[in-house]
């Protein structure tokens, strides 16, 4: 058993390439903890956790904070211990899962293994079919985004929308521009009533418009309104922000509030329990999405690798690397035409430039 031998952190701000605009938030920068843990064997794995105070209700002083308390209470202890440590911690945290990412990686390397062996999931050798979101925005730029996103090789758009009958009449103005091949994804981010999101979904049923899903249409401790439209739609409705880890998971298939899990390593706290939401969602019949929030190459690398080990994962939403440029991280995954594809590497395979004017240290 290897021990830790440091564990730094830092906070990464970066600015967004474009701005991140959906129902609920307005981004134009990135700010998250990026972890590094060494082992006492040369062994460095990397994690990151993202803020995202709208989901998690946690800010980044908060998330220091809680991080500032798993490292010292980690460090020293062999990396086996530390991980279990922090996997079974009582409470959640969205800075949970940056740590527990690190540890994963850290150990995987150490042992010689890719994410997905030392997880004893498949291993991640097929290509995913990625999306890319198309922020709330008025008509013409959102054909104009469309035309540009369709240019650059992307099978499958996704839409953010608020409420309003101009807003669902935008997507609407996108039907000309999409070929057969083409399928779209809509976002509402919990905007609708379920009274417009029955009237939108008809809408959008009778559009002849290939829709892959709905992401939660309504409030997020509205699961009534979850059963009711999820009973109405033949457009499979994904339950986001109504689950965070596998509890919720359970509660949502077993009232039949959704048709799909959409699930986040900020939400679940880490790839331990994405893997336990996956592995109960399939032995249920219920398919996953797996999602992000604005993040960098760390998290969706671990994510992607989860995506393509667990066969129920059956649709991704791991964009976040179209709205950022030149991060201080080099390796993991790489997106062309749509595609996003999965080194085969020890751990992640992610490197950084730790000296980037981006990364501040605040611990190591």
């Amino acid at each position: 058993m290897v021990k830790i031998q440091s564990v730094k952190m830092f906070k990464l701000v970066m600015p967004l390439s474009k701005p991140f605009i959906t129902n609920i938030r307005s981004s134009t920068n990135l700010d998250s903890l990026i972890y590094q843990v060494v082992l006492e064997d040369g062994s460095n794995g990397y994690g990151e956790s993202a803020e995202n105070y709208k989901l998690t209700g946690e800010s980044i002083t908060d998330m220091i904070d809680y991080s500032e308390k798993a490292i010292s209470t980690i460090k020293g202890m062999d990396a086996d211990s530390a991980l279990t440590s922090i996997v079974n911690a009582e409470h959640y945290h969205s800075a949970k899962y940056g740590i527990e990412m690190a540890l994963v990686d850290a150990i995987a390397r150490s042992n010689g293994e890719s994410i997905n062996s030392y997880l004893n999931i498949d291993e991640a050798t097929r290509p995913l079919h990625n999306d890319t979101t198309i922020s709330i925005m008025d008509e013409i730029s959102t054909r104009n985004a469309t035309s540009a996103t369709i240019q650059a090789g992307y099978k499958c758009i996704k839409y953010k929308v608020k409420s309003g009958t101009d807003e669902l009449n935008r997507v609407l103005s996108v039907a000309d521009l999409l070929s057969d091949d083409i399928s779209i994804r809509i976002d509402p981010n919990q905007a609708w009533s379920r009274q417009e999101a029955i009237s939108n979904i008809g809408k959008l049923q009778d559009s002849g418009i290939k829709v892959d899903f709905i992401e939660q249409p309504v409030k997020v401790d509205d699961l009534d309104g979850m059963k009711e439209i999820t009973r109405f739609s033949r457009i499979p409705i994904v339950a986001d922000e109504s689950v965070f880890g596998l509890d919720d998971a359970k509660k949502v298939i077993a009232e039949r509030c959704a048709d799909l899990i959409n699930i986040k390593l900020i939400k679940c706290g880490g790839p331990i329990e994405a893997i336990r939401i996956a592995n109960f969602a399939k032995e249920k019949g219920i398919g996953c999405l797996f999602g992000c929030t604005s993040e960098v190459n760390i998290s969706l690398s671990m994510a992607a690798c989860l995506s393509a080990g667990l066969s129920n994962v059956h649709f991704i939403d791991l964009d976040g690397l179209d709205y950022v440029d030149n991060t201080p991280f080099s390796g993991g995954i790489h997106t062309d035409n749509g595609l996003t594809y999965i080194p085969q590497a020890m751990g992640l395979g992610i490197d950084a430039e730790t000296s980037s004017e981006y990364l501040n240290p605040i611990i190591g």
